[in-house]
C-alpha cells in the first residue's frame, strides 16, 4: 500500500461486499502486488518496487493503516522508496473507509511475523529524560543521516533517504519497530540498513524516543510520583548512601570521600547544597541517568541500573531530609 511510482487505479465494487475478506484478498492480488510482495523472503529494496508487506499486519497501527489506505497520510519517503531510480512520487489508490477497514483487518489476521514478538519496551513507563536520551542517541548512530524528523519549530530535518520518522509514534505498532531496531538487515538486507552496537538500555531509549514521534500529549511517565516514592524510607537511604555515595561525596557529605582525590572536577559537597530544597525530578535523572544527563560532571556514574527503584527513592529521601545547607 506504499508503492511510490506505479499509480494503482480499480474499479470500485460495491461497498456493501467491503466487509468480507474475499474483497480484500481480491483488491490485494489485483492491485497491490502490482508493487508489493506479500509472500517470500526478505530481498535488497534495490529488488523491489515497494516496501514488502509479509508483515504489514504487525507493523502498521490500525488507524494509521486505515487513513494510509484512505488517501489521509502523505509519502512516507521524500525521494520514493526507490531513491536510486526516481524522485517521482505517484499517487496510491484510495478507498472509502469500509473498504480500507476490511483490508487492514484481513492484513491484520494474514501477515504477520512470527520473529515479531512483545516488545521488550514498556511505553507505560518511559520518562521524559530517555526519550531526551534518545533523541542523542538518534544522532549519535548517525540514524538523522537517513530518516528525516522534525526539529522543535517544525521544520523537517535529516536526510531525505530513508523513510521519514516524524510522525512514527501514529505509524508503527512498538512491537515491530523494536524487532526492526534489533536488526533493519532482517527485513531489508543490502539496502543500505545500518546495525548498530548498542546496550538494551539504549536500545529501549531510541526505541521509545521514535515512538513518541508525533504522538501529540505523549504522557511521560514521572517515577518520583509513584507509589515507590511516596513510601520511602530515609533511614535505609542512608544506608544505600554509605554503600554508594560515600565513596566520593564522604560520611558527611563534604565531598571527601576516598575517591574524591584523583577527580577533576571534585565531587558535590552535599553539605553545602539544599539538597531538601531540589526537585525530586532532577534529583532522580541525577542518580538514575549520570551527573551528564543534566549538564554535570561525568564522574558522576548512572546508577539506574544498579539500585533497585525503592533504594533510588530511599537515598533521594535521605539526601532531601539530611542536607539543607546549614
Amino acid at each position: 500500500m506504499f508503492c511510490s511510482v506505479v499509480i494503482c487505479f480499480y474499479v470500485r465494487p460495491s461497498v456493501l461486499w467491503a466487509s468480507d475478506d474475499g474483497f480484500a484478498k481480491k483488491i490485494i492480488n489485483s492491485q497491490c502486488k502490482n508493487c508489493h510482495r506479500f509472500e517470500g523472503k526478505p530481498k535488497s529494496k534495490f529488488e523491489l518496487k515497494a516496501p514488502d508487506l509479509m508483515w504489514g499486519g504487525v507493523k502498521f497501527q490500525r488507524d494509521w493503516l486505515i487513513r494510509r489506505l484512505m488517501g489521509q497520510e502523505g509519502n512516507l519517503y521524500p525521494n520514493s522508496y526507490r531513491w536510486d531510480k526516481s524522485t517521482f512520487s505517484g499517487k496510491h489508490m484510495v478507498l472509502m473507509k469500509e473498504e480500507a477497514t476490511a483490508i487492514v483487518g484481513y492484513m491484520e489476521k494474514t501477515y504477520r511475523d512470527p520473529r515479531v514478538e512483545k516488545s521488550f519496551v514498556d511505553m507505560s513507563t518511559f520518562t521524559e529524560m530517555e526519550a531526551s536520551l534518545g533523541a542523542e542517541i538518534f544522532r549519535e548512530y548517525s540514524c538523522i543521516g537517513c530518516h528525516q524528523i522534525k526539529d522543535d519549530d517544525g521544520k523537517k530535518i535529516g536526510g531525505p533517504i530513508s523513510v521519514d520518522l516524524f510522525d512514527a509514534g501514529n505509524r508503527y505498532t512498538l512491537d515491530w519497530w523494536s524487532r526492526f531496531a534489533e536488526n533493519p538487515q532482517d527485513f531489508t538486507p543490502h539496502s543500505g540498513e545500518y546495525r548498530a552496537d548498542i546496550s538494551a538500555r539504549k536500545a529501549r531509549h531510541i526505541i521509545g524516543y521514535v515512538m513518541t514521534l508525533g504522538v501529540k500529549g505523549f504522557k511521560f511517565y514521572e517515577p518520583w510520583r509513584s507509589k515507590i516514592f511516596k513510601n520511602s524510607d530515609a533511614k535505609h537511604g542512608a544506608k544505600v548512601y554509605k554503600e554508594y555515595c560515600l565513596q566520593c561525596h564522604g560520611p558527611q557529605g563534604k565531598g571527601d570521600g576516598p575517591g574524591a582525590k584523583g577527580l577533576d572536577p571534585k565531587p558535590a559537597v552535599h553539605a553545602e547544597l539544599r539538597l531538601s530544597d531540589y526537585p525530586e525530578d532532577y534529583l532522580y535523572n541525577l542518580i538514575y541517568f549520570g551527573g551528564k544527563s543534566v549538564g554535570k560532571s561525568p564522574n558522576m556514574p548512572d546508577w539506574g541500573l544498579t539500585l533497585p527503584e525503592q533504594s533510588l527513592a530511599d537515598v533521594i529521601a535521605y539526601v532531601r531530609s539530611t542536607f539543607k545547607g546549614q
